[in-house]
C-alpha cells in the first residue's frame, strides 16, 4: 500500500514538474510587427516556440526603408532570455549591440486572436509594438487574389 502510495505521488509530482509550455497558448507563431519610435518605425518579426524547458523568442529586425539605392544597415546582434509565456500573456529581455552602444529593451505584451499589444521598456521611455499573426496576413492576402 505504501509503495503504490508512493508511486502515485511520484508521478503526481512528475507531472506538476512538467514546464508551462506542455501548455497551449495563443501566444506561439510568428507576428509581423512594428514599434514607432521618435527615431522612426522599426519591424521585425517575432517568433515564439515552445523548448523542452519553456519557450523562446527569436526576432528578425526587417530593414529600414531607405532612399533608391541606399544599402540597408547590417542587422543587430541581440540576445534574448528570460522569457515567460502566461496564456495570452509574454515578457522577455532583448540585449542589443548597436553602433551607439549596447542596449538593453523588456517586452511586455498580450495576444488577442491574431493581434499583439506589446510596450517595450527602454532607456528612451517605453515604446509600443503591435503586430499582426504572419500566417494571418498570408491567409488575407490569399483570399484577397
Amino acid at each position: 500500500m505504501n509503495k503504490a502510495l508512493f508511486a502515485a505521488l511520484a508521478f503526481g509530482g512528475a507531472l506538476a514538474a512538467t514546464p508551462a509550455a506542455a501548455q497551449e497558448t495563443p501566444v506561439l507563431g510568428a507576428w509581423n510587427t512594428e514599434a514607432v519610435t521618435d527615431f522612426g518605425t522599426f519591424a521585425a518579426v517575432l517568433t515564439v516556440a515552445e523548448a523542452e524547458d519553456g519557450y523562446t523568442v527569436t526576432m528578425v529586425d526587417q530593414a529600414p526603408a531607405g532612399g533608391a539605392g541606399a544599402a540597408p544597415p547590417p542587422p543587430m546582434e541581440s540576445t534574448i532570455s528570460d522569457v515567460v509565456v502566461d496564456g495570452n500573456s509574454f515578457s522577455f529581455k532583448r540585449s542589443m549591440t548597436t553602433p551607439q552602444g549596447p542596449m538593453d529593451l523588456s517586452y511586455t505584451g498580450s495576444v488577442e486572436g491574431d493581434a499583439l499589444t506589446a510596450q517595450v521598456a527602454s532607456d528612451f521611455g517605453n515604446i509600443p509594438v503591435t503586430g499582426t499573426r504572419a500566417e494571418a496576413e498570408a491567409e488575407e492576402a490569399e483570399e484577397a487574389e
